[in-house]
Formats: structure tokens, C-alpha cells, sequence
């Protein structure tokens, strides 16, 4: 009889039916490297889905993305903005000296009242109201009691126009929207 198979008399010796209560390195090992694998594929997760490294949207670099648009800005271009959120999609915008000549979203025009939201000036003037509201949301909008609004944005270094914008709200709607392509013309 091997000294596995001596039966447990107390003696210190294991019997067959009772396991070792050793765990061996190889599977301490194997369940670490599963353990970090999820952490990093949970963080990867989070970090894809859910938070954006944006600046913060504050009034000074709004005011300074606004003048740099209003010095350097094209009075022509085309851009397109692809909307994540409540209402995903596609937008795409045609300028011509500073007027809107075409909107489409998802590939379909929408009511001409409308096409003003997705200029640059408009996506300004958007920013600038959700940065209001961020102040006081229920004031402004009569949002639940503890709703918080917090509107990240990064803006074009050469042209100043909000490039990705993302307004994360406790107990509402995220709003996040990023131009894909920008042609000045």
C-alpha cells in the first residue's frame, strides 16, 4: 500500500477518499491569471462604453473654442457627426458661407427648421444652453431633485469646432455625439 492510500488514523496519513488540502501552485496560478484577465476585460469594457476622457465643458474653454471658430473657422465645409445615446445615428451637414444648405440624418433629410442644430454655430449654442442647465438642472428644467449634469468636450485645435461632446446625466438621457469627418471647403 502506497502512502496515499494509508487511511487517516490520526497519524498524520490520507486515506484515497479524502482529497488533499493542498491546492496546487499550477491551479493558484491559473485562477490568478483568469482573475486579472476579467478585471482587464471588465476595465476595457468601461472604459470602451462608458467613460469618454473628455475635458471638462466650462465657460473659458467654450468662449476660447467659440473665438478661434470665429477667427479661423471655414464660412464653407461639410461635416459629419455620428450620435450615440437615446437616439443613435448619423448627421451629416453641408455649409456654404455660413448657411446651411443640406442636413441629413441616417441618410433621410429632416424639416429645414432643424438643420441649424448640427452647424458648428449651433453645436456652440447647444453647448452653451446644456452648460446653463448644468448649473441648476432643476431649476432650468425641472429635472428630479439630485440630477446631476456633467457636459465633457474636446474641441478642434486648428478650427475650434466641439469635436467630441458628452453630457453624462444622473437619472437621464447621456447625450454624446463626435464629428467623424470635417472637409472645409
Amino acid at each position: 500500500m502506497s502512502h496515499d492510500e494509508i487511511v487517516n488514523s490520526g497519524d498524520g496519513a490520507r486515506s484515497p477518499s479524502m482529497p488533499s488540502s493542498r491546492v496546487s501552485m499550477r491551479t493558484v496560478a491559473f485562477v490568478l491569471a483568469c482573475l486579472a484577465l476579467a478585471l482587464v476585460c471588465i476595465g476595457l469594457a468601461l472604459d470602451y462604453f462608458v467613460a469618454e476622457r473628455l475635458p471638462e465643458l466650462t465657460e473659458d474653454n467654450l468662449r476660447a473654442a467659440t473665438e478661434l471658430w470665429r477667427k479661423a473657422g471655414p464660412q464653407s465645409y461639410d461635416m459629419d457627426i455620428e450620435l450615440r445615446g437615446a437616439r443613435p445615428g448619423q448627421v451629416h451637414v453641408e455649409v456654404r458661407n455660413k448657411e446651411v444648405e443640406l442636413e441629413t440624418r441616417d441618410g433621410r433629410t429632416p424639416g429645414r427648421w432643424t438643420w441649424d442644430t448640427w452647424s458648428v454655430p449651433g453645436l456652440f449654442d447647444t453647448l452653451s444652453q446644456d452648460l446653463d442647465i448644468a448649473q441648476d438642472p432643476e431649476g432650468q428644467i425641472q429635472a428630479a431633485k439630485g440630477t446631476t449634469w456633467l457636459p465633457r468636450c474636446e474641441f478642434d485645435p486648428q478650427f475650434g469646432y466641439p469635436l467630441r461632446y458628452h453630457r453624462l446625466v444622473s437619472g437621464g438621457p447621456e447625450v454624446y455625439w463626435r464629428v467623424t469627418a470635417f472637409h472645409p471647403k
